[in-house]
């Protein structure tokens, strides 16, 4: 989320606070949100050692650089705009119980990680080339889309991690994006892709099983196209040439047509509409 019209001070500097009623956030350097909360007082919600959070975020100020933004807004409608902006921002401490520490990475972070790191551990059916990073697009706000291939066995995967029952953070940074891919929607149902937001980046996951079979028995293919980089500190496998999808002789999927006649878009579909807009990482 942007902060343009939202004004803001260090956390150690909270007695600049206004005095007025607001929406009030809690966010770190990097843009990652902590705490969202409403106040009549601003300024005496902050003062001190009052607010209830304050303990636990102060113990990690000087690693994370945490700062409060404010806008006011009147009495009546703050408890409207706390839930708006709760729902919006997806902050990790609302809602959570109040901990002497706070933990050492975001739980929406920990998990992207997780994630990372399972699809990119060798199997024996895929020792090699288990998930692949296609590349990344910048977002109609700013943020970094990031393009992973999974095999269709990986599915469960990121299917658990959207059902996680004990973190609402987690569940919620999972979105589905809707796309025609270009085509006409009268003949073409959308094509929908997983898709895991946190900071500035969103994580798109889609099959590509025949790619990534190709890639794992075809070694000199494999040692052409393929690299491993570092995302979010995890190692991962990613494409070096976009290239491959028009050089590689990678069988499609079928159209699935439905009874109505529209064609199920698919995910080489996909894959093909956004090539003029990725770049390899």
């Amino acid at each position: 989320m942007e902060w343009k019209d939202w004004l803001n001070v260090a956390l150690s500097d909270r007695r600049h606070l206004p005095s007025c009623s607001g929406i009030y956030v809690v966010v770190d350097a990097d843009n990652f949100v902590w705490y969202v909360g409403l106040a009549v007082n601003i300024r005496a919600r902050w003062m001190g050692k009052t607010h209830h959070r304050y303990p636990q975020l102060s113990r990690s100020n000087r690693k994370r650089g945490y700062k409060i933004y404010w806008k006011e807004f009147p009495v009546n409608s703050l408890i409207e705009k706390e839930k708006y902006y709760i729902e919006l921002c997806k902050p990790e401490l609302n809602g959570s119980k109040v901990k002497k520490y706070l933990p050492s990475l975001p739980q929406v972070e920990r998990e992207i990680k997780r994630l990372l790191k399972a699809l990119n551990t060798p199997t024996l059916l895929f020792p090699v080339v288990r998930s692949l990073v296609v590349g990344e697009y910048e977002g109609s706000d700013g943020a970094r889309c990031i393009i992973i291939l999974r095999n269709a066995n990986d599915f469960k995967i990121t299917g658990y991690s959207m059902m996680k029952s004990n973190s609402k953070q987690v569940r919620t940074a999972w979105s589905t994006y809707i796309s025609y891919c270009g085509k006409d929607k009268q003949h073409y149902q959308p094509y929908c892709v997983s898709v895991y937001s946190v900071y500035n980046y969103r994580f798109e996951f889609i099959e590509l099983p025949n790619l990534i079979y190709y890639l794992e028995e075809n070694i000199s293919v494999r040692e052409q196209y393929v690299k491993t980089i570092e995302l979010l500190g995890v190692q991962v496998k990613a494409l070096r040439y976009l290239d491959i999808f028009t050089e590689l002789p990678i069988e499609e999927e079928r159209f699935l047509i439905d009874s109505q006649r529209k064609k199920h878009l698919r995910n080489i579909d996909y894959l093909n509409w956004r090539r003029n807009q990725l770049r390899c990482l």
